[in-house]
């Protein structure tokens, strides 16, 4: 069964990481997990870290750093009084990606929730490069927040796609628990290619028995939709928003196997594109992307970053 302990949120203040951190709040909630608000900071991979360059300026600018970062933590504390949540802060150094996926494994957390969108405001059909990165290197799930409908509440309806290989069946699990959880309905979805069609009878055949990927499989309500379409993408994102789906669940990878520094594309092509929160996971096969540390607490101190 998926439980939810601990929830790391990446922040970087912008209103699309707001909308991450709200989605978090409101797992974590339904888990009772504790929520870590981190942001990274990249000074000392800019030039002027990287030379050590201490002036003047530059230490003023790190001391209004501080005091923003103070009070940025200080209102999302504000803006979460009276939420059943646990909420602590962080502050690390060096290149964002990394610092995520590395502290994420470090803490083993059960839950990455990032936007993939920042600073930057990309247009809606682009991922930001942490976001990406995280994505396509994280171990632990990881769940994509784009602008679209919020979770609020109790989910109703799950998307769960597979091409039914041992990877593609990964996130099955996941969307297993999540649904009974939530009493929620589950879709299991197969995207047949266009050129290669394959009786749908013989598609059932060839998925799983559920139980096998959860006890209680059978106390959840499953509805198995079959498509055909030259991108499984476009199938997967029209279904989440003609059944107004509320999370979709996928593997980061699927038959053609990939490394891990690849991402299938389809997922990827989905996190991209779909407005519907989508939920990660990655094969357990992967090994460690990082083979050290790659983070550094930085010396900002941050009244109220401590448990």
């Amino acid at each position: 069964m998926y439980e939810l302990d601990t929830i790391l949120v990446p922040t970087d203040f912008s209103r699309h990481t707001d909308d991450a951190l709200e989605h978090a709040v409101t797992f974590g909630e339904e888990y009772g997990a504790e929520i870590t608000l981190l942001h990274v900071d990249e000074f000392n991979v800019s030039p002027l870290g990287a030379a050590q360059v201490r002036d003047e300026a530059v230490t003023a600018y790190q001391r209004r750093k501080e005091a923003f970062l103070e009070e940025q933590f200080a209102r999302a504390r504000a803006a979460l009084k009276g939420r059943n949540v646990r909420l602590r802060t962080q502050v690390l150094s060096g290149r964002a990606y990394k610092v995520i996926v590395e502290e994420s494994e470090r803490l083993q957390y059960d839950l990455i929730v990032i936007a993939t969108r920042g600073l930057t405001h990309l247009s809606s059909n682009l991922i930001g490069s942490t976001a990406e990165r995280v994505v396509r290197l994280s171990r632990q799930p990881v769940l994509s927040i784009q602008c679209g409908p919020r979770i609020k509440g109790a989910l109703k309806s799950i998307l769960c796609p597979t091409d039914l290989s041992p990877a593609g069946n990964v996130g099955l699990s996941y969307a297993l628990s999540i649904a009974r959880r939530h009493n929620a309905k589950l879709y299991l979805q197969f995207v047949n290619e266009l050129d290669r069609p394959e009786p749908e009878s013989e598609i059932r055949k060839r998925f799983p028995d559920l139980s096998e990927h959860h006890p209680q499989a059978p106390e959840v309500s499953v509805e198995y939709i079959f498509d055909r379409d030259v991108e499984p993408s476009n199938s997967i994102i029209r279904f989440a928003d003609d059944r107004d789906v509320d999370l979709i669940v996928m593997s980061t990878h699927g038959r053609k196997g990939l490394r891990r520094v690849h991402i299938g594309n389809t997922t990827g092509e989905v996190v991209r594109q779909s407005t519907r929160p989508v939920l990660t996971i990655t094969h357990p096969f992967h090994r460690k992307i990082f083979s050290r540390p790659v983070t550094e607490k930085t010396t900002i101190t941050i009244p109220g970053m401590d448990r």
